[in-house]
């Protein structure tokens, strides 16, 4: 026996100690514990892969007990977006969301009731004509994996297009290129993993060799992206105080900030005279440099007199220049309008808007027009 033919084993017990370290680390992913609790369903959903692999193997292909990750497949993609929604602290409508993937599992599910009539893996193999078993189960799984890597790209280029509210150090910037790159190979290893699949998997021998293979890979790939995303700060996302590890919160609250009242005041001052909140690319430290005060500090002071992160903060006065020109008798484009009070895109303007007004730009000309 080789060290291939107990990979998924070793995986397996790798995932679940990723796991549940990533569920009792205290700190690290902001004070949002859905974040760290959708990264550990992801890291247990592939040691559940992994075992289901390693018991395909040493069992068999035909055993009852082997098989049932592939009707959880489809959930990778899923999971992994609302993992970096989170992550970068993205508006979502999770009703919504559920109701979409309770009925994509329903309909996944119910196709394989069609495999029920067989008795073994080696009677579906065996109908591999045009239009057989074999052929929509293909057609299925190609089906999944294409949701799965639209779903990890839009996760990608959310994270790439979501603002940076921090100077980020050397280990931060790795961090977060790091991050960047294994998103970027997650959808790498999910196409090849298609095209190997559909391919390479006509046989039990092809069958068992994919299932070593591909839980060495996906352990060295969880392995090295929780550690990324545990060192990244989410912080840097929204500024929010709130978000900061214990440790430095700590550190703050006994610092001379016991009155943060007047640090906001000055605040308030420089962001609304200077129209700071103009800057797409303005940073806390930006702030900091100007008051000569810490990072932390300009942070706890938005924190605890606007009760809310420093992207929210600077997000409101931009609603509130935005406003006005979108009532001109002949306004510019809502992108253009975007652009003029600091967003980088039209996402996200639209996200920020509807939550400072609970109505788009669009429902927002339209009332004005109406009451006026």
């Amino acid at each position: 026996m080789n060290l291939l033919d107990i990979s998924p084993l070793l995986s397996s017990l790798l995932g679940l100690f990723l796991g549940i370290f990533i569920i009792s680390r205290k700190s690290g992913l902001g004070y949002d514990k859905r974040i760290r609790y959708v990264l550990s369903v992801l890291v247990f959903l592939y040691t559940y892969t992994s075992f289901d692999y390693y018991l395909l193997i040493t069992l068999d292909v035909n055993s009852i007990f082997s098989g049932g990750a592939y009707a959880l497949y489809h959930l990778i993609g899923p999971l992994f977006y609302y993992f970096i929604l989170l992550f970068t602290k993205t508006e979502i409508s999770l009703k919504k969301g559920i109701v979409i993937l309770v009925c994509y599992t329903a309909i996944r599910w119910i196709l394989f009731t069609f495999t029920l009539e067989y008795n073994s893996v080696d009677e579906i193999f065996a109908t591999k004509d045009i239009y057989g078993v074999w052929f929509w189960i293909e057609i299925e799984y190609i089906i999944a994996t294409v949701v799965n890597v639209i779903l990890l790209v839009l996760g990608y280029f959310n994270l790439k297009n979501t603002p940076i509210y921090l100077e980020l150090d050397a280990s931060q910037k790795l961090n977060y290129r790091w991050v960047k790159i294994l998103i970027v190979l997650c959808i790498t290893i999910q196409i090849i993993s298609g095209i190997n699949t559909v391919l390479n998997t006509n046989t039990l021998e092809n069958l068992e060799f994919y299932a070593k293979t591909e839980t060495l890979l996906l352990a060295v790939f969880f392995f090295i992206l929780a550690y990324s995303i545990m060192h990244f700060p989410v912080f840097a996302f929204t500024g929010a105080f709130e978000d900061l590890p214990e440790v430095t919160k700590k550190k703050y609250a006994k610092s001379s900030l016991s009155d943060s009242s007047e640090l906001f005041n000055q605040i308030e001052s420089i962001v609304r005279e200077d129209e700071l909140y103009l800057d797409y690319d303005i940073k806390l430290n930006t702030l900091a440099e100007k008051l000569d005060k810490s990072v932390h500090h300009i942070s706890q002071a938005i924190n605890e007199n606007a009760q809310t992160g420093f992207s929210d903060y600077i997000n409101r006065y931009r609603i509130e220049a935005a406003k006005p020109m979108l009532l001109v008798p002949k306004p510019n484009t809502i992108f253009a309008i975007a652009l003029d009070v600091g967003f980088n895109s039209k996402a996200a303007f639209y996200t920020a808007f509807r939550k400072n007004t609970n109505m788009t730009p669009t429902e927002f000309k339209k009332n004005k027009h109406v009451m006026g």
